[in-house]
C-alpha cells in the first residue's frame, strides 16, 4: 500500500510541476498578442511638431499623446510630408501607429482639411 502512495504521489508531483511548466508559454500567449497588436487610430488636435527629432504630440480629450515618425510614415493632406505638419498647429489629425516598447510610432498621418469659418 505504501508503495502505491508513493507512486501516486510522485505521478502527481511530476505531472503538477509538469504540466504548469507546460501551461506557462500559453498563459503568457494573450499578453505577447496584446502587445503585438495594433491599437486603433487617434484622433485628435496637433499640438507640436519637431522635425527635428521626428516627433509630434496631439491632444485627444483630456490627455495628450506623443508618437515618433520617420521617413516611411505616410503622410495626407500636409504640404511637404513633416515640414508642412509643422505649420499645422491646431488642426485635426488621425494618427495610425504601432506600440515598439514604450514609444508609439507613427505608420500613417492624415491631416483634415481647415473647416471654412463659415461651415
Amino acid at each position: 500500500m505504501d508503495v502505491r502512495r508513493s507512486c501516486t504521489a510522485a505521478a502527481a508531483a511530476f505531472f503538477l510541476f509538469t504540466g504548469s511548466a507546460l501551461a506557462l508559454p500559453f498563459s503568457q500567449a494573450p499578453q505577447q498578442q496584446a502587445r503585438d497588436k495594433t491599437p486603433e487610430p487617434v484622433t485628435g488636435e496637433l499640438l507640436s511638431v519637431d522635425t527635428d527629432t521626428k516627433s509630434l504630440a496631439i491632444k485627444t480629450g483630456d490627455s495628450e499623446m506623443k508618437f515618433s515618425f520617420s521617413e516611411e510614415t505616410e503622410i495626407l493632406g500636409a504640404d511637404k510630408g513633416a515640414s508642412g505638419l509643422a505649420t499645422a498647429s491646431g488642426q485635426t489629425i488621425t494618427v495610425t501607429y504601432q506600440i515598439h516598447g514604450t514609444a508609439n510610432v507613427a505608420t500613417r498621418i492624415e491631416l483634415k482639411p481647415k473647416k471654412n469659418q463659415f461651415d
